[in-house]
């Protein structure tokens, strides 16, 4: 195989499994085996090591700046990522308006190709800008009753108060530790669009990640179809050359170089779009699916922290029983004393309610002890799927 076409394989491939392991691999199949490993390396791994490395390697202040810089990256609101994916997407387009355009004509495709290549950017960039100034429910001392429409499961959410922004916090927000602001039904901060993902704006970032996704195949699709178009033009497997006197058709290898050297930038083009449309599409469905459910990306850690903990009092338990037969022997010779103590004990806390009666305490600052199974759990958030649909579109604080 020809060494461009290897390189052309051996990107797709890596491509795909980067992206694998960074969507699935946290997920329970994934977490404790080789791809577990390596989403934890792409994440946190790597960025240890190289932090390790350049401590012992560099001058103090050369690590105190790019250690600020890291810090305003990470957890400061900042425009880098909005601009590299701006000039990804008009970068993007620049080259395929340079080299795909010409063939988006007779006899190659249909010209009305060049009027929607032009229509589904504009309009991607447009859902871009919506998602990036769309207020995402930031919630004020001025406006928190608007945003208590939840109620407190005392699973996920309980009463707390936050001290940053001096309320107490309605059920299903977040205080975003980089927009310093809570944030109604907290989804996440995407640092693509330079703004958090809440109650308000859920929609227009669904809005701006299907567009996307739907740009990007859009262009894979006609990056395809103009390499399929200008091989059959050309009638390219059907040449050959003579080889002391034996006619020798052309290899596939040979075709994908001059496919490469005569569209110029519309073959790399349309393997970067269909491998970013491919990650988009996932990412849109697992939100959708999200929405179906009525949870959020936050609480989807937040079960998960849940379910480990299940899991951790089903082994304590198991232990305790074990345990509990040893014990029962010992305990016999130390009721009395125990028994005596506890009366001491029973006496001082009614001496200490006479005089200091306590307030009512409200139930929902208090968690409610966990069951013995996860699917015992219920989102009591869950509404039905048309009303969880209708909820994103029609957020209740609105009509508050």
């Amino acid at each position: 195989m020809d060494l461009i076409l290897s390189l052309i394989v051996g990107y797709v491939i890596f491509a795909v499994f980067i992206l694998y392991t960074l969507i699935l691999g946290q997920s329970d199949y994934h977490r404790d085996g080789v791809i577990g490993w390596c989403h934890y390396f792409l994440t946190a791994g790597l960025q240890i090591h190289c932090l390790k490395c350049f401590s012992k390697i560099c001058p103090r202040k050369v690590r105190s700046s790019f250690g600020s810089c890291y810090h305003y990256f990470m957890y400061k609101p900042n425009r880098i990522l909005q601009g590299l994916y701006l000039s990804l997407v008009l970068v993007g387009f620049y080259l395929f308006h340079k080299d795909a355009f010409p063939f988006l004509q007779a006899p190659y495709l249909e010209e009305f190709h060049k009027v929607g290549a032009i229509f589904m950017v504009s309009f991607t960039l447009i859902t871009f800008i919506i998602a990036s100034v769309s207020d995402p429910g930031i919630i004020t001392t001025d406006n928190v009753d608007q945003y208590n429409v939840y109620d407190y499961d005392r699973y996920l959410y309980i009463k707390k108060h936050c001290e940053t922004c001096n309320f107490t916090k309605p059920a299903r927000s977040k205080h975003c530790r980089i927009c310093d602001k809570c944030i109604s039904r907290f989804d996440h901060h995407c640092p693509w669009i330079n703004n958090c993902v809440g109650e308000k704006n859920l929609k227009y970032f669904l809005l701006f990640v299907l567009s996307t996704a739907i740009l990007c195949l859009y262009g894979a699709f006609l990056c395809g179809s103009i390499m399929y178009s200008f091989v059959k033009v050309k009638d390219l497997f059907n040449l050959g050359f003579h080889d002391n006197g034996r006619w020798v058709p052309i290899t596939t290898s040979m075709v994908v170089q001059f496919i490469a050297f005569e569209t110029r930038s519309v073959l790399p083009l349309g393997i970067l779009c269909i491998v970013i449309s491919v990650f988009l599409f996932y990412f849109f469905a697992y939100h959708l699916y999200l929405v179906v459910k009525n949870t959020t990306t936050n609480e989807t850690f937040k079960w998960s922290d849940i379910k480990d903990q299940i899991k951790l009092q089903k082994l304590n338990n198991s232990n305790n029983d074990n345990s509990k037969s040893t014990q029962e022997d010992s305990s016999s010779n130390n009721n009395s004393n125990s028994k005596s103590k506890q009366q001491k004990r029973n006496q001082n806390s009614k001496k200490k309610d006479a005089l200091f009666p306590s307030a009512a305490i409200d139930k929902y600052t208090l968690t409610l002890p966990l069951p013995d199974s996860f699917k015992d759990l219920k989102n009591i958030y869950n509404r039905g799927v048309i009303n969880n649909i209708i909820e994103v579109i029609l957020p209740l604080s609105q009509n508050k």
